[in-house]
């Protein structure tokens, strides 16, 4: 290799990596606690608008009943997630005994959490029709299924609704781990 060429190549690796390193930077500096996505051990809980919250105890989900509204909060700031609504999910007891594998591995006693944010065009999801056992969006009338992962059952819909893995801890409603999937409509 001669050394032009050399020199080039370590200009380009040292440009990319400056880059990087800078939009890591700026990335982290930039994320509000408010905003980010729910982390685990985030308990989930209903806020008024004010912002006071109240924690969501499993044992108050009547099953299949209308989903509840929730966002993550941070257990140890007490700081709400609800700076985005992409942090919005609809929280509801379902018949374990009816859940797909996939269902069941994200879900705590029939308990389960899923992005309220509709995959076709970003509307909410705040309907459970009952006689069909689906998540229903107003906007564009695309149907999801809480027993199969969200899958869509009826469309314009294409991707099924991001899951967001919970536990139990002394009752109330934990996140285990990051959503299944980038919640939202957007790939």
């Amino acid at each position: 290799m001669e050394r032009r060429s050399f020199l080039k190549s370590c200009a380009c690796v040292a440009a990319v990596g400056a880059t990087e390193g800078l939009s890591s930077r700026a990335e982290a500096a930039t994320k509000k606690v408010e905003i980010m996505r729910p982390q685990p051990g985030d308990r989930l809980v209903i806020e008024d608008g004010h912002g006071n919250a109240r924690a969501i105890s499993a044992s108050e989900l009547v099953l299949e009943a209308q989903q509840v509204l929730a966002f993550p909060q941070d257990p140890t700031t007490g700081v709400i997630r609800s700076g985005s609504r992409f942090n919005k999910v609809m929280v509801m007891r379902l018949d374990p005994a009816l859940m797909d594998e996939e269902t069941k591995t994200h879900s705590a006693d029939g308990v389960v959490a899923y992005s309220a944010i509709c995959t076709h065009q970003g509307c909410d999801v705040n309907s459970f029709v009952a006689e069909k056992k689906e998540f229903f969006c107003f906007c564009h009338y695309s149907r999801f299924n809480p027993y199969a992962a969200g899958k869509v059952t009826n469309g314009p819909a294409t991707r099924k609704l991001a899951m967001l893995p919970i536990e139990i801890k002394d009752d109330l409603l934990v996140v285990k781990d990051s959503f299944t999937r980038k919640p939202g409509y957007k790939q």
